[in-house]
C-alpha cells in the first residue's frame, strides 16, 4: 500500500511491489496515471509517499482504497 497525501493505493503483494510500483510511479511522474484524483494528489504532495503493509483481509474492508479492483483480481488468482 502506498500512501500519497490523503489517498491510499493498493500496489500489490510484496513480491509484486517492485514491478508494479515502478510502472505506476513512471505514469505519475509523466502526469498520465489513469486515476485523475490520485494523479492530482500526487502532484499536490510533490510525489511524497510512504509505504505501509497490510493483510488482504484488512484491505477488503477499506471501501475508499484506490486499486481495489487489482486487490480483488490478485485474491482471485490465489484461489
Amino acid at each position: 500500500m502506498v500512501n500519497v497525501g490523503t489517498l491510499r493505493l493498493y500496489v500489490g503483494e510484496t513480491n509484486q511491489l517492485q514491478t508494479r510500483w515502478g510502472s505506476m510511479v513512471q505514469q505519475l511522474m509523466e502526469g498520465r496515471y489513469a486515476d485523475p484524483d490520485f494523479q492530482a494528489e500526487w502532484q499536490r504532495s510533490q510525489g511524497q509517499r510512504h509505504f505501509t503493509f497490510h493483510t488482504s483481509k484488512d484491505l477488503l474492508g477499506e471501501k475508499t482504497l484506490r486499486g481495489r479492483s487489482q486487490l480483488l483480481a490478485d485474491l482471485q488468482k490465489q484461489g
